[in-house]
């Protein structure tokens, strides 16, 4: 029997620590997990006390990532080595060497021969708008999702495909309270370049629920791990580990391949229905 194995495919270091719990209880199981990282997160924001040491804030990042990926318990960290690109329409997003102007074909090539290595069973990436409109999220769905298709002619291709999805009720409350106070929702976050509305509208819904109860721990160490980018907060948040524990006992997946009925009961099992030859 093959071993299951699972695919992650993110674009900055810290991308991970969602699904960290998801990961824990795989691997705790029995499967291999591999996670492709695709920038060095060298345009994110860092306190110069998180600096001391490093020689430049992609060597932190990275850093911060292998502390990260090590507490979750990953079989393998694949890193691009890509540049953030920032925002779109920022500076960084012009940038050469950045993974926005890296050409899809090239990006779609290094994710197939990573598929083609770890024959993932199951594969995870953000939803087509990057979640939040991030142009590196953007980037790495479009490649994840062709290479994706490219294999479906082999053999041990890949089976199946989810996004990171979130609660849509939630973001549609915000939505109308922006509404409500006349904030424009196209406009939204510190730097006004934040889009709920485009948000909520590429959110998918959530096709798949699997327990985490027991595996948030890992969660906790990986925060802890990226402490330039959690900004010194309490892992647990604000209500602390408890009602954590009580409010985060499974997390939402969206499934796109194979596409669900619209009728079939939420599915529990990333492997389900998985052939393992």
């Amino acid at each position: 029997m093959v071993k299951k194995s699972i695919l992650l495919c993110f674009a900055h270091p810290d991308d991970e620590i969602g699904c960290a719990p998801l990961v824990a209880r795989f691997v705790a199981e029995g499967a291999q997990a591999t996670l492709i990282c695709a920038t060095n997160g060298d345009v994110g924001d860092v306190d110069a006390k998180h600096l001391r040491g490093y020689p430049s804030i992609a060597a932190l990042r990275l850093d911060e990532l292998a502390c990260a990926t090590q507490a979750i318990g990953f079989t393998e960290v694949v890193t691009f080595g890509y540049r953030d690109s920032g925002m779109m329409g920022s500076a960084d997003n012009q940038h050469a060497n950045s993974l926005w102007q890296a050409p899809l074909e090239e990006v779609t090539g290094r994710v197939v021969e990573v598929m083609r290595r770890v024959r993932p069973q199951v594969v995870i990436t953000f939803n087509t708008f990057g979640a939040y409109g991030h142009p590196d999220h953007i980037k790495i769905n479009q490649a994840t999702v062709a290479a994706f298709e490219q294999l479906q002619a082999e053999p041990d291709h890949p089976q199946k495909l989810y996004y990171t999805t979130g609660p849509r009720a939630l973001v549609r409350v915000g939505l109308a309270v922006m509404k409500l106070l006349g904030k424009n929702p196209h406009t939204a976050g510190k730097n006004n370049d934040v889009d709920l509305q485009a948000i909520a509208d590429a959110m998918t819904r959530p096709t798949t629920r699997v327990s985490i109860a027991g595996y948030l721990t890992p969660m906790w160490a990986a925060m802890r791990c990226h402490a330039s980018q959690m900004g010194g907060s309490r892992p647990g948040g604000l209500f602390g580990r408890p009602l954590a524990r009580l409010f985060f006992r499974s997390l939402p997946l969206s499934r796109v391949y194979p596409a669900p009925q619209p009728s079939a009961p939420i599915e529990r099992d990333l492997f389900a229905g998985v052939a393992l030859l």
